[in-house]
């Protein structure tokens, strides 16, 4: 439970911290989390890997893929890191291991979306071998202002 409740703070600060309703489908509490965890242990197109430092968890990455026969190669990627000093290398250290993880599951593509304005975090994405795909223009609103989307994508060898 324990574990359950620091993904929980983690998850409700990432939301603070980015000014987006990330989760506005489902409201951030035990229960949902819980529920989100669980659906992620019975299902092997489904991973989620956590950073900790000193028993507290600083960042994760989702993969979410499905059973799909036409898209089942493919996983949605969802990264979130605590704003500290090391945000970068722990950022990168969970990329790696999501990439790991796709390259044993047999997932040839990995796909996410992210705000244009998240420069660092698309040049740590692409440095990791992600490719800007497409841009949706004018797709969030953010504080009174329109934000573009980026699609990135990595293929998987």
């Amino acid at each position: 439970m324990r574990d359950i409740e620091q993904f929980l703070n983690l998850l409700v600060t990432l939301e603070e911290n980015s000014k987006d309703d990330l989760y506005e489908d489902q409201p951030l509490n035990i229960s949902n989390t819980e529920t989100l965890l669980s659906s992620v242990l019975q299902n092997a197109k489904r991973q989620i890997f956590v950073a900790r430092d000193n028993q507290r968890i600083e960042g994760y990455i989702s993969l979410a893929g499905n059973h799909n026969e036409l898209t089942a190669h493919r996983a949605t990627v969802s990264l979130g890191v605590l704003q500290t000093d090391q945000q970068n290398s722990i950022g990168r250290n969970l990329l790696n291991a999501a990439i790991h993880w796709a390259e044993e599951n047999r997932i040839h593509r990995l796909e996410l979306s992210i705000r244009d304005d998240f420069a660092e975090e698309i040049e740590l994405y692409k440095a990791l071998g992600f490719k800007k795909e497409g841009e949706r223009v004018d797709a969030l609103f953010i504080d009174g202002k329109y934000r573009n989307e980026i699609y990135l994508y990595r293929l998987i060898n």
